[in-house]
């Protein structure tokens, strides 16, 4: 029986030498890779100027804190010189109850080919204040004077109110000015006070209701702080990709196609702040804690085209490294001779890809952008591999597993949980593929050059008569 002409098509050149010229190229193919993911990393960058720009226009990442009671006093104490001495302070007092109930309208804002995602957010914040004639963390040294108590609002971004906010205490009506007291500027944001009646003492250890309607508008994220001693906070909005995050996650939430519904629930127990403090023995450090226990919603944009894109790209090798394999199994199966210059070319087609899939991206979107993408490459290189494989069958087999190829790394793309066991699997079995393929080849025979027959199969022995 003849044998395969593996032996003839690697008579007189050396395979190993063939194969270290492969590896050399494929190393070579990182740098074009690396220019793509330098080049993502860039245009993602421009992307996240516009998306800030915007935000500095329409509103930025809102975080709501207050209201707070800031109530001026003054302490007295005996300095190191043993002399007597009163300065000006304040004490903070939380809200006993907080309640947050709030409408976001996200927007899509776009400024060229970048877009954003904005909202306008309706809210209306309740709850009491319980006051107490001497607190426990108060001593004889301080004096308070709570006929010039302030109710403080707080507010990340203040430019962008949309309208005055309407502030009730106690069933009456107060008008608010911009800014902080003072001794709130520690929360580094921007807010509105209000000057509250004259308490009496009858307002002691008793409920102080109050509300503040208020509409801003902000980009990207929204944010709360749990400052009463229960807190809660019902949140809806027609976005469909809501992502919760902070020092609280949702009791309860919905997400659907036309938006979603969060319910938070905490208590003061869950945090490190009191319900009050003195501002000049906590100093800053008290405000710091309250900023870091907010809690939200980010307004989630599904994986944009510079992610998917740069995930991708980072598959472009293994591309390379199949299709090179499959055209060293021709030159071995099928007896034909590829230059290492048609390896390249093919190559430098593989990685064209990726630019092209970013270039697309920008303007149709990630998933129109990789069909285009994906079918322009696939007929590029099946136009030039018809005249080296020499058959349209091979050329149409070897379309097919490039197109089988895009097809699952959009898949693995989608499948962000299962990427790693797709990845694997299909590794696996792309291995096993060329481990069949390869299994009867005597490499030894390729090195000298030297066709080798195959081993026969051993006789049957003969039947008994």
């Amino acid at each position: 029986m003849a044998w395969s002409p593996t032996g003839a098509a690697f008579s007189g050149r050396n395979p190993i030498l063939k194969v270290l010229l492969i590896l050399g190229l494929v190393i070579g193919l990182l740098l074009p890779l690396m220019l793509v993911d330098g080049l993502v990393s860039e245009r993602q960058s421009r992307y996240r100027e516009v998306v800030q720009e915007i935000g500095n226009l329409w509103g930025r990442q809102q975080v709501i804190a207050g209201p707070i009671l800031v109530v001026p006093a003054r302490h007295r104490f005996v300095d190191n010189e043993g002399e007597v001495r009163v300065e000006d302070d304040s004490i903070i007092l939380l809200p006993d109850d907080y309640d947050i109930v709030g409408h976001v309208a996200p927007e899509t804002r776009r400024r060229g080919i970048f877009e954003a995602v904005v909202y306008r957010l309706e809210v209306e914040i309740t709850g009491t204040f319980v006051l107490p004639a001497a607190p426990d963390w108060l001593d004889g040294t301080v004096t308070v004077d709570w006929s010039r108590a302030r109710l403080a609002l707080g507010l990340s971004d203040q430019r962008s109110i949309t309208s005055a906010p309407d502030l009730q205490w106690n069933g009456q009506g107060l008008p608010m000015t911009p800014g902080l007291p003072p001794t709130a500027t520690s929360l580094s944001w921007g807010g509105m006070q209000a000057a509250l009646p004259a308490l009496q003492d009858g307002d002691f250890g008793t409920p102080l209701a109050f509300s503040v309607a208020l509409s801003v508008n902000g980009s990207q994220s929204l944010s709360f702080l749990p400052l009463g001693r229960n807190t809660t906070a019902a949140i809806a909005s027609s976005w469909p990709h809501p992502s919760f995050d902070g020092s609280f996650l949702p009791d309860t939430h919905e997400v659907r196609e036309d938006g979603f519904d969060a319910h938070w629930a905490t208590s003061y127990f869950a945090r490190s702040y009191p319900q009050g403090w003195r501002t000049g023995e906590a100093g800053s450090a008290r405000f710091s804690e309250i900023n870091n226990s907010a809690f939200g919603v980010r307004f989630y944009q599904p994986v944009d085209a510079y992610q998917q894109t740069e995930r991708s790209a980072k598959y472009g090798i293994l591309f390379i490294v199949f299709t090179f394999t499959v055209f060293f199994l021709y030159e071995m199966v099928a007896g034909l001779r590829i230059h290492i210059f048609q390896y390249g070319l093919v190559g430098c087609s593989l990685s064209l890809f990726y630019l092209l899939l970013l270039a697309f991206s920008e303007q149709i979107g990630f998933g129109p952008a990789y069909a285009a993408g994906a079918a322009a490459v696939v007929a590029q290189i099946a136009f030039y591999t018809h005249a080296v494989l020499g058959s349209a069958k091979r050329t149409a087999l070897l379309a097919a597993l490039l197109a089988a190829l895009y097809a699952g790394l959009y898949v693995l793309m989608q499948t962000e949980d299962l990427a790693l066991l797709i990845g694997a699997v299909a590794l696996f079995a792309g291995l096993t593929a060329v481990m069949a393929v390869t299994r009867r080849v005597d490499w030894y025979a390729l090195g000298a050059g030297v066709p080798k027959p195959p081993v026969p199969a051993a006789a049957e022995p003969p039947q008994e008569p």
